[in-house]
């Protein structure tokens, strides 16, 4: 037997390259030892493929039929009933990767496994030796199988490894119906296996597939999938641990294939990152499904009649984790670098920071995810699309001043790069809770180029909730839902204008709300494809406790302090504001665009509680406002670059309306603003308000009806700002009263102009060549008329008409005091007036007022009666008759008033005059008994002659000249009665005001 088996090894060697010529093998030593003859032993083994060698150790061969094989001259996967060895050892030429190059993946497979019959399989450790692809190669790499077996129950078992790294192992179940695989790759060994794979690959791309770049065999298509997994790793200097563990289930019969994975003690480290690491604490799990599903497009209406489409699809469930990564400054300052190109937004971002930045906490961002994310994966060519849905994730960012948490929801992808997201995102801005009393964060330092002096906030936060979704390439649509907010809390301003050179005013602003609130009222969208689109829906601003202060001073001139406080003031915008900007467009483009378009709006502002105050150097506070509501509703529209508004306003129980027009600057025409203000109410409303700010008299009254219609324009031009305003005031059926004075009857009527004008000096003008502010209020036709009038006399018939021009010119200094008071310029008034009284009347026919020239004036007193006069102002023991004339001149020059001339006199033929029992002449006689004869004159004394005249000089010296003629009843002799007196008027009505000051001194203390 054993010389049969020696003799027929060669004839077996011809046999077997007989049969393997067509596959390019060659047997070089077959060592066969005889067993049977389906039983084959061969101690060593050695093939050649072209320029390969294969050799294998303890080779042992089981077939079914060996007879039958011969027969058919065919050798076929079922023939095998096991196949043996201790182990096998490749050593692959060059010509496997020509051979490579040339061939295609779908090339079919030469065996294939029936697995109703499969053999037994121990092929030992298997060693594939891979050729040097250049001298400088330091070692020969390998790829080894360790221990590949396979049993008749279907159980597979090996390790795979490049150069001593194990990059998978396999243990799998093969059976008719399913099979079963278990593997494990360790990530950071399997990861430097395949680098190392991966740099073998790059240089036999460069040698042999590179010639030939649209070949799609299988080595050309594991370079391109390697390169594509780690290059992004290797340019992140990216550290990969972990153990990644998968059990997956394969349906034979009908194709389903289940897969649960987990990757435990995960670890992802970058050198460039050193503080930014992903090693999570709990395991990774995700499944992978195969089969049949039924498939929803959440981006497509579907209709009653369709029904949801089944196909085969992979379906990936990644389970719920959550992370917190806790970045250093250094690694903040490189993302900077790495995202932002532009210098100055750089400097900008890290001075931000910096800001932001807590004083000891290291911020750090959390990723959290409550439910798993679904992956879905169409695997046949039809109208189904991939789609991944995560329920939730949730980014938060804390640590920092700035703390915030986006939460997104019901998230879908698909690969038409279609999305959508519900989201929920939360901003707050705070400053660190390390004492009781938080300092303000201040925002100048965010917001380094905004231009005011102080803008301080203790808390900011912004509340975004909405919908995202991208449905058609790029568009997006954003929905933000009414339950979007925007709140500041305890914000402060202060701002500083002007300085206090010789005429320069300096403006010191301050101001500080407890809270300021934004609230949408309907859902806001914005939407972006080539054109940028935004429709911001009704809205509410609400502030609280506002607190407002500015100080006005002015080189040798009182500083003015106005505070002003609202407990709560509101805005409501109650219709859409659309704004459009296209592609290629500039901001400034789309304004002036949006300007000429058609829109309407109403707004309705409300202040409750509105006070302001004003003080003037250290004298007491003059109320300013005090209202307890201010309700304004405004109807605007704007078209073709004009807005137009109608407003009606309440306050308190007072109503008003108005009307602007406001044209907005462009290449033709400034700038411009005009409107009409109307007033129309009862007095006794406006006195009410009046009362919360001006103290008036408890025995004050006044009744009427007040009309008032203003209109204004302002406009810019030439570098100077105009106003312009024309004024008709009403004042209509007034009666009052004040004390023992009253008057009835009383109408006004005033048409004026006031005009304003400012040139706008260019900055660093010198002092001589700068402009102020000039004004001018022209009344030319100011009426005034009243039926009657008690001022202690009673007068009738009360008519008064004025020419009236008032000047301010900032450029002027004043130069007396009249025009220190008034701070007016110059005046030019023109009064005239008449009127019944004492059964006579009173003439002004002319009186001109000037501050900067010679003013003058005169009063004519004709026909009044002293008998009535006495009436009006009874005086004990006193009777008297006649008819008077009069005259009164008078002068002002810088301030100063003369007057020279001024004359009363009796007419003829005079009149009588009666004193007897008049307690201050009977007082008088007992002190000076000399002046008997003059009491004993006035007892009964018919004058025939009666006159006086009055001069004052410019200081306040008057002369007073009385003389009577007549004759006594009781004196024979004519009597002539002459009476000179001379007194300071000025320093006597300064004498008289030494009471009020006292009190008002007094009052000032108190307060």
């Amino acid at each position: 037997m054993w010389a049969i088996i020696e003799h027929a090894k060669p004839l077996t060697v011809k046999l077997l390259n007989s049969l393997l010529a067509d596959n390019h093998i060659e047997v070089l030593n077959f060592d066969a030892e005889y067993v049977s003859l389906n039983h084959i032993y061969i101690p060593r083994l050695i093939l050649k493929i072209e320029d390969s060698h294969i050799a294998v150790q303890e080779f042992n061969l089981e077939l079914r039929d060996s007879i039958q094989m011969l027969k058919n001259q065919q050798f076929n996967a079922d023939d095998i009933v096991s196949i043996e060895t201790q182990s096998v050892y490749v050593d692959l030429g060059e010509s496997f990767f020509i051979r490579q190059s040339k061939q295609t993946e779908d090339s079919p497979a030469t065996l294939q496994l029936n697995l109703a019959k499969l053999p037994t399989i121990n092929l030992g450790n298997i060693t594939i030796r891979l050729p040097v692809l250049e001298a400088a190669q330091a070692n020969q790499h390998s790829l080894t199988m360790d221990n590949l077996t396979l049993s008749k129950t279907g159980k597979l078992n090996t390790v795979w490894r490049f150069d001593e790294f194990p990059l998978f192992s396999v243990d799998a179940t093969l059976s008719k119906r399913a099979w079963e695989f278990d593997t494990l790759v360790d990530l950071g060994a399997s990861y430097q296996g395949l680098e190392l794979l991966k740099k073998y690959l790059d240089l036999l791309h460069d040698k042999q597939f590179k010639a030939n770049p649209n070949s799609n065999n299988l080595l050309s298509g594991l370079h391109k999938q390697l390169t594509h997994i780690l290059n992004p790793i290797t340019e992140q200097q990216l550290s990969v641990q972990g153990q990644w563990t998968t059990h997956t289930q394969l349906n034979l019969i009908n194709g389903e294939l289940k897969s649960q994975q987990s990757i435990r003690d995960l670890s992802l480290h970058s050198s460039r990152w050193p503080s930014v690491f992903f090693t999570p604490k709990q395991p990774i799990n995700f499944t992978l499904d195969i089969g049949q599903y039924s498939v929803n497009d959440p981006f497509k209406a579907m209709t009653d009649e369709q029904k949801p489409l089944e196909t085969l699809a992979l379906k990936l469930a990644i389970a719920p984790f959550n992370y917190q990564l806790n970045p250093s400054e250094t690694d903040i300052n490189q993302l900077i670098d790495l995202l932002i190109v532009n210098p100055d937004s750089k400097q900008h971002l890290n001075h931000t920071i910096q800001q932001l930045l807590p004083l000891s906490e290291q911020p750090y961002l959390a990723v959290n995810m409550t439910e798993p994310v679904e992956v879905f994966m169409p695997l046949q060519q039809d109208t189904a699309v991939t789609q991944v849905a995560i329920p939730n994730l949730t980014l938060s960012l804390n640590g920092l001043r700035l703390k915030t948490q986006l939460s997104l929801s019901h998230i879908k992808v698909n690969s038409q790069q279609q999305w959508r997201s519900d989201f929920d995102w939360d901003i707050q801005l705070a400053s660190p809770q390390t004492t009781d009393n938080p300092q303000p964060i201040d925002l100048k330092k965010l917001l380094a180029n905004i231009d005011v002096e102080q803008l301080s906030v203790e808390k900011a936060s912004v509340i975004l909730k909405g919908t995202i979704n991208n449905v058609q390439e790029n568009d997006v649509n954003i929905a933000l839902f009414p339950s979007s907010t925007v709140a500041f809390n305890k914000l402060y301003f202060t701002q500083k204008d002007g300085d206090k050179t010789i005429h320069k005013i300096q403006k010191n602003t301050a101001a500080q709300l407890a809270s300021l609130t934004l609230n949408l009222a309907q859902t806001s969208t914005i939407k972006k494809s080539h054109n940028l689109d935004i429709k911001l829906a009704p809205f509410i601003v609400t502030a609280k406790q506002f607190v407002g202060q500015q100080i006005i001073s002015q080189k040798n001139i009182k500083t003015i302090t106005t505070n002003a406080s609202a407990n709560l003031a509101s805005i409501d915008v109650q219709q859409d504001v659309l704004f459009s900007l296209n592609d290629n467009e500039t901001i400034e483009q789309a304004i002036a665009r949006w300007l000429q378009t058609p829109t309407t709006n109403q707004i309705v502002w409300s202040i409750k509680q509105l006070d302001a105050v004003k003080q003037v150097g250290k004298s007491r506070r003059q109320p300013l406002l005090a209202l307890n509501s201010v309700n304004l509703q405004q109807q605007l529209n704007l078209s073709k670059g004009l807005l137009v508004g109608s407003e009606q306003w309440q306050l308190d129980t007072l109503a008003l309306s108005s009307y602007h027009l406001l044209k907005f600057a462009d290449a033709k025409s400034p700038l411009s603003l005009a409107g009409q203000w109307t007033f129309d109410t009862d007095i006794e409303k406006a006195l009410h308000i009046l009362k919360k700010v001006q103290p008036l008299p408890d025995n004050f009254n006044l009744q009427g009806h007040s009309r008032l219609v203003a209109g204004f324009a302002l406009s810019e031009l030439n570098n100077s700002s105009q106003f312009e305003m024309k004024i008709q005031q009403q004042l209509s059926s007034l009666s009052g009263r004040l004390a023992d004075r009253s008057f009835i009857g009383g109408d006004v009527f005033a048409q004026c102009q006031f005009n304003w004008q400012q040139q706008h000096d260019k900055p660093n003008t010198p002092l001589a060549e700068q402009h102020f502010a000039q004004s001018q209020l022209v009344c030319p036709q100011t009426a005034i008329s009243l039926q009657k009038a008690n001022v202690g006399l009673l007068m009738t018939n009360l008519n008064i008409n004025a020419n009236i021009e008032l000047t301010k010119d900032g450029n002027k200094v004043p130069d007396n005091w009249l025009q220190q008071i008034t701070g007016l310029s110059e005046t030019n008034v023109s009064l005239t007036a008449s009127g019944d009284m004492l059964d006579g009347r009173f003439l002004l026919p002319e009186f001109v007022l000037k501050l900067h020239d010679k003013s003058h004036g005169y009063l004519l007193l004709q026909g009044l009666s002293l008998a009535k006069f006495l009436e009006e102002q009874p005086q004990v023991g006193v009777k008297a008759s006649g008819l008077f004339d009069g005259v009164l001149p008078a002068e002002l020059v810088d301030g100063k008033v003369t007057i020279a001339g001024g004359k009363l006199a009796a007419r003829k033929p005079g009149g009588l005059i009666e004193v007897a029992g008049n307690p201050a002449m009977d007082q008088l006689a007992l002190s000076q008994p000399y002046l008997e004869l003059v009491f004993t004159a006035l007892e009964h004394l018919n004058y025939t002659e009666l006159s006086s005249t009055f001069d004052m000089n410019p200081n306040g010296d008057a002369f007073i000249h009385v003389g009577v003629k007549g004759k006594s009843r009781d004196i024979e002799r004519p009597v002539h009665l002459n009476y000179d007196h001379q007194e300071n008027l000025i320093q006597l009505y300064k004498s008289t005001q030494i009471g009020n000051q006292l009190q008002n001194k007094i009052e000032t203390k108190v307060q």
